[in-house]
């Protein structure tokens, strides 16, 4: 047996563990580009806070400020600019999945030649990065991407109809940063997409080409916190409880992806929100359970694992451990008021070829079965 396995340098996760900054982040640099986005964490006073905690431990910072949606090439070459220009030597991103990749790409980048296209896979020229990174500490404020322990920035081109990664072993963040607190005003809607993300990273990876037995056993654990946190933490935001489950199932996701892979789910959803926009996580909720069905014979032992963790039940036979786990995704689903299918994006059947292709990332690579652009198209047409 042979395998590599990587994480963040350093994961720091508790309850008000936000207030270690002031201790950690003296550690990796001493000029900080703090990169958030649209407004809540400004809104909250943790901004403040996070400013005064590196003023107390002698800092300096400065702001790249309005993230609100997957970042572009033009972001992430607005951010190094902003960087270099001041001098910063590290980087601290707060937010979701969107601002800490790009905090990512532009502690990449900080160091590197270039421009952010030339490094994506599939559009770029290949370039690869050959210094390492600016320090990079990231603070989600969501639980779903995992982003926080992944070693890729996924770029979004809605000119060019293109979303990539930045993909290098040294973009894990150097410290994960990981405080439940900070995920207790998240609406109700981004706590259901953003927790139905963690959960399809969690079995992708889990029933994944190239899984791997570390990740497998957090996965498993993970998808059990879902099970019995996901629907607590949308009905009851204040829940601490579910939120401390969701923010460790989601870390835990992001181990698990970016050592053991994703699948079908991911491949296709990268699509339908370069194309249509649909946004990741309403993506990946909606796509679950029928790519489950899809590979369920394929993998029948770890999808009735998986069954039986999801529903807490014993049962005997695979087969309907299996069916039982993907009736389950979709009626939480359901209870969560997340579509289950997607003809409100009144997506152009003229554009399922186009869609297929363009779901031939490298998350695809990952899947137990080998999907056709007609396989992918017949989905689809199901869904629309």
């Amino acid at each position: 047996m042979n395998f590599e396995f990587y994480t963040a340098s350093k994961i720091v996760f508790g309850n008000n563990r936000f207030y270690d900054i002031k201790n950690i982040a003296p550690q990796y640099a001493d000029n900080y580009l703090i990169v958030s986005g649209g407004g809540s964490i400004h809104r909250s006073g943790k901004m403040k806070e996070l400013e005064e905690q590196l003023i107390q431990a002698g800092l300096a910072f400065h702001h790249y400020r309005g993230i609100v949606d997957e970042p572009g090439p033009d972001d992430i070459n607005k951010g190094v600019d902003i960087a270099k220009s001041n001098n910063c030597n590290g980087v601290i991103a707060i937010g979701g999945g969107s601002v800490i990749d790009t905090g990512k790409a532009i502690s990449g980048l900080m160091t590197n030649e270039g421009y952010i296209k030339d490094y994506l896979e599939g559009v770029g020229i290949g370039r690869k990065l050959v210094n390492d990174p600016a320090p990079f500490i990231a603070i989600p404020t969501t639980a779903g991407t995992g982003s926080e322990v992944t070693k890729n920035a996924v770029i979004t081109c809605p000119v060019e109809k293109y979303k990539k990664s930045f993909r290098h072993d040294k973009l894990i963040p150097d410290v994960a940063l990981v405080d439940p607190v900070l995920t207790l005003s998240l609406p109700a809607f981004n706590t259901a997409t953003s927790g139905m993300d963690a959960l399809t990273q969690l079995i992708e990876s889990y029933v994944s080409k190239k899984a791997q037995p570390i990740p497998e056993a957090l996965a498993i654990y993970g998808i059990g916190l879902v099970a019995k946190s996901l629907i607590a933490a949308y009905t009851d935001g204040q829940n601490l409880e579910a939120r401390r489950n969701m923010a460790l199932a989601s870390l835990l996701s992001g181990i698990c992806l970016a050592n053991s892979g994703l699948g079908a789910v991911h491949g296709i959803a990268a699509a339908l929100g370069c194309h249509y926009g649909i946004s990741h996580g309403l993506a990946c909720a909606i796509l679950l359970p029928y790519i489950m069905e899809y590979n369920m014979d394929a993998q029948l032992k770890k999808y009735a694992e998986i069954g039986r963790v999801l529903t807490a039940k014993s049962i005997d036979d695979d087969r309907q451990a299996a069916l039982e786990g993907i009736e389950y995704v979709k009626e939480i689903s359901k209870k969560m008021n997340i579509p289950s299918d997607l003809k409100e994006f009144s997506i152009d059947q003229r554009d399922l070829p186009l869609l297929a292709q363009s779901s031939r990332g490298n998350s695809m690579s990952g899947n137990p079965v080998d999907m056709r652009d007609q396989d992918i198209i017949d989905l689809l047409k199901k869904l629309i």
